[in-house]
């Protein structure tokens, strides 16, 4: 277990060192077990300090928090707290490992460009994004859950009813949005 903690424009000193390493620590082993890696961002954005923690469960499951306030140690006590209960509410499906050893995986890359030939129009944004993203076959109650635990706006994944590619997002009202095509299609 390999735990990284990193402060960005502020000296992250031995004791809130330490104090991150053992609470997490004893976080993951109580609930998780063996994880390949975290990592602890601290930062100061004006008069708070901002925690942000990513736990890497397995090779394609990671679990993301961040908490806020006006001491460095509460605000990884709020993202540690978050984190805790994300891994509470999934930790009977973070248990199974049936689930997460026979996952096939697509590669996928996807490209957006600017269409300046298309609209010059000066409200035209200008979006520029390239990534590579493995695509699972997973159920929906699997991307859900995939979406929640990783605080992702957007899942892309291959179901596993239909092998067909499906969309879950969180959409602005804070509910649960799912694009299956098959279901749309005339």
């Amino acid at each position: 277990m390999s735990i990284h903690i990193a402060g960005h424009q502020m000296d992250v000193g031995e004791s809130l060192n330490t104090f991150v390493e053992t609470e997490l620590k004893a976080l993951l082993e109580k609930y998780v077990g063996e994880i390949y890696e975290s990592h602890v961002h601290l930062s100061k954005d004006h008069h708070e300090f901002v925690t942000d923690l990513a736990v890497h469960v397995s090779k394609n499951l990671a679990i993301h928090s961040k908490g806020q306030a006006g001491d460095a140690y509460k605000s990884f006590g709020d993202a540690l707290s978050k984190l805790e209960t994300r891994i509470k509410k999934y930790r009977s499906r973070l248990r199974d490992r049936k689930r997460h050893s026979d996952v096939a995986a697509i590669s996928a890359m996807y490209s957006v460009f600017n269409h300046e030939s298309e609209d010059n129009g000066a409200d035209t944004p200008v979006i520029i994004a390239e990534m590579a993203h493995d695509i699972h076959h997973l159920t929906v109650s699997e991307a859900v859950m995939k979406l929640d635990l990783g605080d992702s706006p957007v899942i892309m994944f291959k179901n596993a009813a239909n092998n067909q590619l499906n969309v879950v997002y969180r959409r602005k009202d804070g509910n649960i949005g799912w694009i299956d095509p098959t279901k749309c299609s005339n």
